[in-house]
């Protein structure tokens, strides 16, 4: 009976796939994304570089902002893969585009999240913010966030649940990906929303003061 419940739920959901090589993609298409990831993935290794190699730099707000960096660099180039994936009909670009869709973006904005929350808790408990945070509770903040968010994304296929070769997109899946990542993206725009109020205030403070 379970088996037959099993096999069931995978018929459902197999109406939900989506082949990702029978996308159309146009030339235009294609050489604008290009252009894209190229300029994307250059302007991002320079802000990387700048943190990387300026001591001044070296501070949470600026790591959140490197990782930042990095997490785009991993975007741009899983769009680069989906576009050999399209045109090429590599498998093994595919899976690597399955394994990570919608994964990269999620965690993308996971740290974009705690950027803006350093941000927030940097100017609402500033002592509190000198003392306890540091550019190692950065790191292992980013590194946990990244790994969670990244094992749950990925759990349907490291339980069998579904295969990286049938190289397709379940559409469920993406619903509640795109679902967090809403959610995500609100928490960024109230975090910097209040951002904007505390500065502003701050500001007000000081040339009434």
């Amino acid at each position: 009976m379970e088996e037959e419940q099993t096999a069931f739920a995978n018929i459902t959901l197999s109406k939900y796939d989506f082949s990702i090589m029978e996308q159309n993609i146009t030339a235009s298409q294609t050489l604008f994304r290009t252009s894209v990831i190229g300029v994307g993935i250059l302007l991002n290794c320079v802000v990387l570089f700048v943190v990387i190699f300026s001591r001044q730099l070296h501070y949470p707000r600026h790591i959140f902002w490197a990782a930042i960096s990095i997490l785009e660099c991993l975007f741009l180039v899983d769009n680069a893969f989906e576009l050999v994936t399209v045109h090429k009909h590599d498998y093994l670009a595919c899976r690597f585009v399955v394994l990570f869709y919608p994964v990269d973006y999620s965690i993308l904005l996971i740290c974009m999240s705690l950027a803006a929350l350093d941000r927030y808790l940097s100017i609402v408990r500033y002592d509190w913010y000198q003392v306890n945070v540091t550019n190692r509770g950065a790191i292992v903040s980013i590194t946990i966030a990244t790994g969670i968010t990244y094992v749950i994304f990925t759990c349907p296929f490291w339980t069998g649940y579904r295969s990286i070769y049938t190289c397709t997109v379940n559409i469920i899946h993406s619903v509640l990906a795109f679902t967090w990542n809403l959610f995500l993206g609100i928490v960024c725009l109230v975090l910097h929303f209040k951002i904007f109020v505390e500065t502003s205030s701050y500001r007000l403070r000081l040339r009434w003061a």
